[in-house]
């Protein structure tokens, strides 16, 4: 029996889930394409009824109408006789084509046609009569009654029709409900066994993760033993190792200062100490004497002579104790390289004995502390040292007692009365020596001993290292056998992401178009089905998006974007999002902020509203009607915590499934029968996200009473290596727009008759033919590309205005694709736009050069944005402009680049002529510089906006000029625009207005733009109806800045003050009374923006007035520098418009 592996497993009930996702869409648009046809016909044989019906009622209309004539001779009565003809003609026109299709029916319509035409040669030939021949004429001849029985066969004829069509209705109406059924039943049986298949397949990967989760346990245990078994064994050996080496320095024959010497050199290498002194106790004087130093710079600055008690040496040689001392170095003792000087950490004094008589004192010094490995070593050899050094002065003795003798010889011939005496005392000497020598002998045979069991306990050591390596590299292979599989599972879900990702970007993109039933031709049903359809994708994706969420979780891939943030703005995000639903359940839903705690935190946003709506989420799940659920913020238990508590009166959890449900897949009822749906990750996943955020989940519950989840984190998260380093780029326009610029892109010279173009290279054909379909909608001619291999070849070869290009292809990967685009001359301005299921770094897609990047699945708004986009880099909406500037170089250079974009350039290189230009002309914007030979530029503007039809005329103010005050008045009135010349190089100054050009041609197409699918940014329309009216007073030195936020916030029915520095701004609130906010630039003369702020602040009758503070600045103290002041929030230049008019908004409501 065949057995597959897990990932085979996996990837066919994926697989099998799919295709019956396609089975169930084929099925059901077959049915509806069915009910249409059905309904078409239907349509079709009413058309037919009521066209047979008109027919009937014109002729018995002319023949009423003739009768009437004929009777009276009043022309009124041929009215209806008249009016009639031309009607039978269209009827009989109309209901020969619409038969066409049933023979039987078009042999009665030509009948009825044969009759029609002599029944009317009748009508016609009795009116004629009447005028010839008169009434009594027609009477005597009966012509009243001519044509009775063409009327009566033509009755027949037709209610024989109308008796077909009304069986035809009735068969067409019957096929149309059995469509509508069988559509129902197929949509209701695969979404059955789809999460039959999907449940099944939670399950397996549950019993996967689970299995490998116990052998990861298993191994880690088995790693720990072994790290503490390594690690004994290392201590001992290295305690083995050192005794062994001094014990070979201190063999031999040595005098007490060369072994004393030897002694402290060997431990100080040994132990990596930083300095070292050796005393000697010296029993005639009861003193410790120096004999060695280690690693001073100048030996002669320690002590040469120690009582006993006398500091920490001659308190260890009294208590015979060691002890470990920590402080400073001996100021008059400096420890010194050729460069560095040492400062010591601790020092380690250890008294060593000889047959329990104290010998000496060593003093061993390092910069850190001591570990136990070399306090240790230091404890075990002070008894060799005790023994060597004892032996040394047993041999000094007897050296001194040799010369002794021999001097004592040479006296002995002078005096032989001292020769006795000292032959007498040299017999009890030599004694002695020999005593000595017998100690010394004994000693060295202890010394044989100890080297002799040194080198058995070597031995052992050995084995037990090879037994180590063996279980070490067992252990090596068990973590390499780990890794490959966690290096498959992730190739796996990344793999997954892209295969579930691409079907599902065909699906929800068809659903949509089909939910939004633009072309007003789907039944109410059918708009219902498409939203199941539509719903069950993204429920699907969302399943997929979690499972890649805790993959990149467990594999430390998640990065996190820390920022400052306002602890209100995470309660109120969270106060809107579940507004609705609390509504809809009847929950009592409250919110409560501590007002101990600070106003910002520095965390990742996202994550932790992620993590919160998750706990939310649960909440609301499992609290019934008429419950309550309440975030309460406050300070958490440790320092500089914050925790959020969402409590709720729900079903709560068991005891014994707390823990359990904090895992993945798991769930408090994980029976197949549970009442509660979901999967079981949003918990484990805001477990994980909490703990990278530096906090933690605590949960108590009880059954029937309800759950507290609470989320604790610190008020500034441990930064990333990519949010260390905030840079700093200086700017020379403090004023970023509404509307971001686009990339600016160098295109190719455009031929004015020469069709839109696009490439779109993309491996999934259901994808590809739906932009091939959104492209012919925006006017687009496109090419389609299949693989990757030749879409560099048909890029060069077509030459279009962009390229749609997929990251994941056959053959050549996009990735490749966009590098040798970017590397040919021929290609490299062409505008590439990515797209891929999977994920893509933003600082990538900029880095190859790509214009952005978008995640399948794509959505309706996001490609009406991406072909608005095309149209804006290709200039297809922009046409032509007016350039004065009396430069003749300079307004070449620009002309040269707006030509290359497609843009027609006029020039005008004086005001005269400009003027004359602009009547001659239709121009769709003018640029122009304000120092003109002829008149000032300033007078310019004022002319041509005294014409009406030049009244909304944008104008962009191109100059270098330094304007005060009155200029930038007037300039305010007309100008829609202004961009600085400097003294940077020409193409520096073409790469900017070729930057401002992309932003009225942005603007040029906002009104396409504006569909009902993609409306304006909620944030900004509120923001403008929140302070429309408002007076806000700019604080700035830089004219050009104040010119470029007046005119924005004008844009917004805002009424703007001015001042040029922090004097006058407070002039000015005591001149204007009703100023409603205040604008703060903080590096301005006479009195900048930190000191304004402060004496605004002095003042009681401006304490509540809202201070936003503007700076160029981007230091991460800045914020702090400005609220201290007094400031109410905080923006760095270039400011973001839409970012600042939230803060107004924000600041004026409160």
């Amino acid at each position: 029996m065949l057995k597959f592996s897990f990932r085979q497993q996996v990837l066919a009930g994926f697989v099998v889930s799919i295709i019956l996702v396609f089975v169930v869409g084929i099925l059901s648009f077959n049915s509806l394409r069915q009910f249409e046809e059905d309904n078409t016909w239907v349509n079709h044989t009413q058309r037919v009824i009521r066209t047979s019906t008109s027919l009937l009622q014109e002729l018995i209309n002319a023949e009423t109408g003739m009768r009437g004539y004929g009777a009276t001779a009043k022309k009124v009565f041929l009215e209806p006789y008249n009016a009639a003809l031309p009607k039978v003609a269209d009827d009989l026109a109309t209901l020969k084509d619409m038969v066409k299709d049933n023979p039987v029916q078009v042999k009665r319509v030509d009948s009825i046609n044969k009759l029609v035409k002599e029944q009317l040669l009748i009508l016609k030939t009795n009116v004629e009569t009447r005028d010839s021949q008169g009434l009594d004429y027609m009477v005597q001849r009966n012509m009243f009654v001519n044509g009775k029985e063409n009327m009566d066969q033509v009755r027949m004829l037709i209610d024989h029709m109308t008796n077909t069509e009304e069986r035809l209705l009735a068969n067409r109406k019957e096929n149309s409900q059995e469509a509508s059924t069988f559509a129902k039943i197929v949509i209701a049986c695969g979404s059955l066994v789809f999460l039959f298949i999907i449940l099944m397949l939670f399950f397996y990967i549950q019993k996967t993760f689970d299995q490998q989760k116990k052998i990861e346990d298993e191994i880690r245990v088995a790693n720990i033993e072994l790290g503490k078994v390594l690690a004994d064994n290392e201590a001992k050996n290295w305690l083995l190792t050192g005794t062994g080496q001094l014990n070979e320095k201190m063999q031999g024959q040595q005098v007490e200062k060369e072994l004393s010497n030897n002694i402290l050199t060997e431990v100080c290498t040994y132990t990596n100490a930083a300095a070292g002194t050796f005393y000697l106790y010296n029993e005639a004087s009861n003193r410790l004497e120096f004999y060695a130093s280690y690693a001073f710079h100048n030996p002669d600055f320690v002590k040469k002579s120690v009582q006993m008690t006398e500091g920490w040496l001659g308190q260890v040689a009294k208590d015979g104790k060691a002890a470990v001392v920590k402080g400073k170095l001996n100021d008059k003792l400096e420890l010194s390289s050729s460069v560095l000087k040492t400062e010591l950490a601790e020092s380690f004094i250890i008294p060593f004995f000889f047959d329990k008589k104290l010998k000496g004192v060593m003093e061993v010094a390092f910069n850190e502390g001591i570990s136990k490995n070399k306090s240790e070593y230091i404890l075990a050899i002070a008894n060799d040292i005790g023994i060597a050094v004892n032996t040394s002065q047993a041999r000094t003795i007897m050296h001194d007692l040799y010369e002794e003798t021999q001097q004592q010889a040479e006296e002995l011939e002078a005096q032989q009365e001292e020769l006795r005496v000292t032959n007498e005392e040299l017999v009890q000497k030599t004694e002695e020596l020999q005593a000595s020598e017998e100690e010394l002998r004994v000693q060295q045979e202890e010394l044989r001993t100890t080297n002799a069991e040194l080198e058995e306990k070597a031995s052992l050591l050995e084995e037990k290292n090879q037994a180590i390596e063996q279980a070490r590299q067992a252990i090596n292979l068990k973590v390499e056998e780990l890794e490959t599989t966690g290096k498959y599972k992730s190739e796996f879900l990344a793999n997954m992401s892209h295969e579930l990702r691409t079907p599902l970007n065909s699906i929800l993109v068809l659903a949509r178009i089909l939910k939004d039933n633009k072309p007003a031709n789907l039944s109410e049903d059918q708009i219902k089905y498409a939203s199941v359809i539509f719903n069950a994708g993204n429920d699907l994706l969302t399943l997929i998006n979690d499972i890649l969420d805790l993959s990149k979780i467990e594999s430390g891939k998640l990065d996190m974007q820390n920022e400052d943030i306002k602890v209100s703005d995470i309660v109120g995000d969270m106060e809107m999002l579940f507004a609705e639903v609390a509504s809809n359940k009847k929950i009592n839903y409250t919110t409560n902020i501590d007002r101990q705690l600070p106003q910002t935190i520095f965390t990742d946003k996202v994550r932790i509203e992620q993590v919160i709506k998750n706990l939310l989420s649960n909440a609301f799940k499992f609290t019934s009607e008429n419950g309550s659920i309440a975030i309460n913020v406050k300070p958490g238990i440790k320092d500089k915590t914050i925790s959020f508590a969402i409590k709720d009166s729900g079903i709560g959890i068991p005891a014994d499934k707390q823990k359990v449900i904090f895992e993945a897949f798991q769930q408090a009822d994980g029976s197949t029968s549970r009442k509660y749906g979901g999967t079981g990750l949003g918990l484990s996943i805001s477990r994980e996200l909490a703990f990278l955020l530096g906090g933690s989940i605590t949960l108590s519950s009880e059954p029937g009473i309800g759950s507290e989840f609470v989320l604790t984190v610190p008020y500034e998260a441990k930064l990333t290596p990519a949010t260390l380093i905030e840079e700093v780029l200086p700017t020379a326009e403090t004023f970023k727009p509404v509307t971001e610029f686009l990339s600016p892109v160098k295109a190719a010279p455009r031929d004015p008759g020469k069709e839109p173009l696009v490439v779109i290279v993309e491996d999934d054909k259901n994808f590809a033919n739906i932009l091939q379909d959104y492209a012919r909608d925006h006017g687009y001619k496109s090419i389609m590309v299949y693989e990757g291999t030749r879409a560099v070849e048909i890029v060069k070869e077509a030459k279009p205005d962009a390229v749609i290009l997929d990251i994941m292809l056959p053959g050549k990967d996009g990735w490749q694709i966009l590098k040798e685009l970017k590397n040919d001359e021929d290609t490299m301005h062409i505008p590439v736009h990515l797209m891929s299921a999977g994920d893509a770094a933003a600082n990538r897609v900029r880095r190859e050069g790509a214009i952005n990047f978008m995640k399948k699945p794509i959505n309706t708004e996001t490609l009406d944005k991406l072909f608005a986009d095309i149209m804006v880099q290709s200039g297809t909406r922009f046409k032509q402009i007016l350039l004065v500037e009396d430069h003749k170089a300079q307004s070449q250079a620009l002309k040269d680049l707006m030509q290359g974009q497609g843009i027609t350039v006029d020039q005008a290189f004086d005001g005269e002529s400009a003027f004359r230009m602009l009547h001659e002309n239709e121009y769709q914007c003018v640029i122009l510089d304000l120092n003109l030979p002829d008149i000032s530029g300033l007078d310019l503007l004022d002319k041509i906006k005294e014409v009406d039809r030049f009244a909304s005329l944008p104008v962009i103010i191109n100059t270098a000029m330094e304007l005060d005050k009155t200029s930038v008045n007037r300039l305010m009135h007309y100008a829609n625009a202004m961009v600085v010349k400097t003294n940077k190089s020409s193409d520096r100054l073409i790469d900017e207005v070729n930057l401002f050009l992309n932003k009225i041609s942005e603007t040029a197409i906002a009104p396409a733009q504006q569909a009902p699918s993609s409306p304006k940014p909620k944030t900004l329309t509120k923001g403008k109806d929140a302070i429309k009216g408002k007076k806000v007073l700019i604080v700035d030195d830089d004219m050009r800045n104040i010119f470029a936020l007046s005119s924005a916030l004008q844009s917004y029915d805002l009424n703007v003050e001015i001042a040029n520095d922090g004097e006058e701004a407070i002039a000015k609130l005591e001149d204007i009374k009703d100023i409603d906010i205040v604008l703060m630039d903080i590096m301005m003369p006479k009195m900048d923006g930190y000191e304004a702020t402060r004496h605004i602040r002095k003042q009681n009758k401006w304490a509540k007035l809202p201070v936003i503070a503007l700076t160029a600045k981007a230091m991460k103290d800045d914020r702090e520098k400005c609220i201290a002041a007094g400031a109410n929030d905080y923006i760095t230049k270039p400011v973001d418009m839409d970012r600042l008019i939230s803060l107004m908004q924000l600041w004026l409501e409160s």
